[in-house]
């Protein structure tokens, strides 16, 4: 039993040597055609516009702002009085003039109330002359004595009262009217109705909100700026303003600068005058622009485009010995030179002159050799283009 049990184990072990055998075999078979093929040189094409040289120039530092336009006069068209809404005479974006009238409201309740009080000064004025009368007539019999001094004091005290009463009916008469004259709701400036919120009928109690006027010949863009460079934001400062819609830029300058920062944000926010004659502009629309804060003076640059950043580290592709190679960067300024943006370096290998890639590709395989892929020549009549020549084991950046 106890040689059954060894033969056994010995047979377990054999078979157990022949499969490593064979698996490290197969093993082998299958790394040998990926050695093969790691040898064998990787090539990344590129379209000559996808490369570019490290070059010198004179930056124009700018600020981006992006923000929404809003009127400068603006006016809510509130109701003084209470009462019903009858008519109303404009809706969203009719023109209106100052003075000219927007709704009335019902009217009678107030009319009533000026007569009534126009009757009260008519009554006060009659006693009021009674009382001069009186106070004319007990001078003279206080001059002869025919009545004691107690009386015309009397008298006196009676017309002052009966002045005062009058001056009172005079002014309770013209808050009448003026509240009558408020039953009548008229633009208070030149501009557009941006909205309506009466309809006829309403029932209006004091201080409705009815109309928003706004004046659309000069509006403000009203942009956020960042703590950090608000320093560099000068009232005055012209700035180019994009609009969608509109086919050229529009020209402004700042003309406010808020002096405290957003709670939120922790910006700033700036206003950028804008004329608008020909009201094209709308409130609420959204503009972008740059504000110019400096300039650096022939200084090393690459494209914009160019840069990789992962985190803090900055990076870009090069050209050494026909080779792709990644080199790290030291970054500066971003300007605007010749009408590309630029970014500026302040350290690292690269130099003058130096082949770099133009745009940010993603991943290249570093040590890749460069093969520059020049653009197809137009077929001739009768010939026919020819084939392009493909590179074995090439990876194409395009």
């Amino acid at each position: 039993m106890l040689k059954t049990r060894k033969r056994i184990i010995i047979a377990a072990a054999v078979v157990i040597a022949i499969l490593a055998i064979a698996i490290a075999q197969a093993i082998g078979k299958r790394s040998a055609p990926a050695a093969a093929t790691d040898t064998v040189p990787s090539v990344v094409e590129f379209a000559p516009d996808d490369l570019t040289t490290v070059s010198r120039r004179t930056l124009s530092e700018t600020l981006p702002l992006t923000g929404s336009l809003r009127a400068v006069t603006q006016a809510a068209v509130k109701s003084k009085v209470a009462g019903s809404a009858l008519n109303v005479m404009v809706r969203e974006g009719d023109s209106v003039k100052t003075g000219q009238i927007l709704a009335k409201i019902d009217a009678r309740d107030y009319v009533a109330r000026a007569e009534q009080t126009r009757g009260q000064m008519a009554a006060m004025a009659g006693q009021l002359d009674i009382a001069k009368q009186t106070l004319d007539n007990n001078r003279v019999l206080v001059e002869k004595g025919f009545i004691s001094k107690n009386a015309f004091d009397t008298a006196q005290s009676q017309y002052q009262i009966a002045r005062a009463n009058l001056d009172a009916a005079k002014a309770a008469l013209a808050s009448s009217n003026l509240s009558l004259d408020d039953t009548v709701v008229r633009s208070p400036l030149d501009g557009q109705i941006a909205s309506r919120s009466v309809e006829p009928g309403e029932k209006l109690a004091v201080d409705t909100k009815l109309f928003d006027v706004v004046d659309l010949r000069t509006l403000e863009l009203e942009a956020p700026v960042p703590v950090g460079e608000i320093g560099r934001v000068r009232i005055g400062q012209p700035i180019q303003i994009a609009f969608d819609g509109i086919d050229t830029p529009i020209q402004g300058a700042i003309t406010r600068i808020n002096p405290a920062a957003q709670a939120g944000s922790r910006s700033i926010m700036v206003y950028v005058q804008v004329a608008n004659p020909s009201g094209t502009l709308r409130v609420g629309m959204f503009g972008t622009g740059t504000i110019s804060v400096g300039s650096r003076q022939n200084v090393l640059v690459v494209p914009a485009t160019a840069i990789r950043t992962d985190g803090t580290r900055h990076s870009v592709y090069a050209l050494v010995d026909g080779k792709l190679v990644e080199q790290p960067v030291q970054t500066g300024a971003t300007g605007d030179a010749d009408g590309d943006t630029w970014t500026e370096i302040v350290g690292g290998p690269l130099a003058l002159g130096q082949q770099i890639v133009k745009n940010n590709l993603g991943s290249l395989r570093i040590g890749s050799t460069v093969h520059v892929v020049q653009p197809a020549q137009p077929a001739q009549p009768g010939q026919t283009a020819p084939q392009a020549a493909s590179v074995p084991g090439a990876s194409s950046a395009r």
